[in-house]
């Protein structure tokens, strides 16, 4: 065979293997390029995708927040709308069971035995009392009693203490969230008390106060009379009281001017004090109205205005209003 021919034949063959191998880079590139236009679709598609999950996801998360607020607001509301049903209630704890069997009939009688042998309480009216809580062998169980009146209640409360010494224990019946937030403070309540400070219970806030003595404070600026009453040395024997002269302790201060005019136009109220200045449930103290803004009240020592007849020492009341 020539070689020119030969020759002719392999540059044909070289020329067609190229022309092949170029239609095929052709074809992979046009597929390559289709691939990452479609890449391209995808990754914006992705974006615009986890743009809304973002949203979406932050739309959740404020709904879920109010949604607790919401929560939060109508677990208050309820408790509220239990306590209130409950303030007419009182826990009686510490009375031994008459009979194993005790109806709620039963336990009425056992409670208005309490209030007139121990609180020395007559006339109060009970709607209901049932014994509430897990059987116990050694202990008893509480007593819940429903008063007719607000007033029958508040009176028994107040004579709590004359069951001081016993194992007889009045207490606030609370809905179990009002509770569990009252047992949460106890161990303070019972830290104060034994720093000598004043300390109880409103409703589910712990209330502190020092401890005032009135009748020590009062005889720093008074002179014995001839019959045994205390008279008034001088002007100084007015003290001031101020928002804490509510239920509890006070603020004192000393005022140097005399008060002129009759009590009547004054606006003063007689109020005879004895024992210790505490809660406000001592014996011979009642329970006065927290001050709003913009009044004051003032405690002060009279002697001039005191009859004959009172020989007990007294202290003054005045109201007045800040315009």
């Amino acid at each position: 065979m020539d070689s020119s021919l030969l020759k002719t034949m392999l540059e044909s063959q070289e020329r067609a293997y190229k022309t092949a191998m170029e239609m095929v880079v052709n074809q992979m590139n046009d597929q390559i390029k289709k691939l990452e236009g479609k890449v391209s679709d995808l990754t914006v598609s992705l974006e615009f995708t986890q743009r809304e999950v973002d949203e979406l996801k932050s739309d959740i998360k404020e709904q879920t927040k109010s949604s607790h607020e919401k929560i939060k607001q109508l677990e208050e509301r309820i408790n509220y709308q239990e306590d209130y049903s409950r303030k007419k209630n009182v826990r009686i704890s510490g009375v031994e069971v008459r009979d194993g069997n005790e109806t709620w009939e039963q336990s009425v009688k056992t409670v208005t035995s309490l209030l007139q042998d121990k609180l020395q309480l007559e006339g109060l009216e009970l709607e209901r009392a049932h014994r509430v809580g897990a059987r116990r062998d050694a202990k008893p169980r509480t007593i819940v009693a429903r008063f007719s009146r607000d007033c029958d209640r508040e009176a028994a409360m107040r004579n709590a203490r004359k069951l001081k010494g016993t194992n007889i224990f009045l207490d606030d019946d609370l809905c179990p969230a009002s509770q569990a937030i009252k047992n949460a403070q106890m161990p303070q309540l019972k830290q104060t008390k034994a720093q000598g400070k004043v300390a109880f219970f409103r409703h589910t806030k712990l209330i502190i106060r020092e401890r005032y003595n009135v009748g020590a404070a009062a005889g720093r600026g008074r002179q014995p009379t001839g019959d045994g009453t205390a008279a008034s040395a001088s002007t100084r024997g007015q003290q001031t009281v101020g928002d804490a002269g509510a239920v509890g302790g006070v603020e004192r201060g000393a005022r140097g001017s005399a008060q002129s005019g009759s009590a009547t136009d004054r606006g003063i109220v007689d109020v005879q004090v004895a024992g210790t200045w505490s809660d406000g449930k001592e014996e011979g103290f009642p329970s006065l109205p927290t001050p709003r803004s913009g009044v004051s009240r003032r405690l002060s020592h009279s002697a001039s205005g005191a009859s004959p007849q009172r020989k007990q020492d007294k202290i003054t009341l005045r109201s007045s209003v800040k315009k």
